[in-house]
């Protein structure tokens, strides 16, 4: 039960997501100004989370 609530709630929401955004023929503007940013921002937002993972499986907690 647990495995397909979390699987089936994000899946639900990128649905929805998609949905919307198709029906507004095309993206609203602040998701166009998000995706023309640099991709070094979301590689250091990736390897700064994938860090503090880490070190919070380190930690014990």
């Amino acid at each position: 039960m647990d495995l397909l609530l979390a699987l089936g709630i994000p899946m639900l929401v990128l649905g929805l997501a998609y949905l919307l955004i198709n029906n507004a023929s095309g993206f609203p503007v602040w998701l166009e100004r998000l995706t023309n940013r640099s991709g070094a921002i979301w590689t250091y937002g990736v390897i700064i989370i994938a860090v503090i993972s880490i070190v919070r499986y380190a930690s014990g907690n």
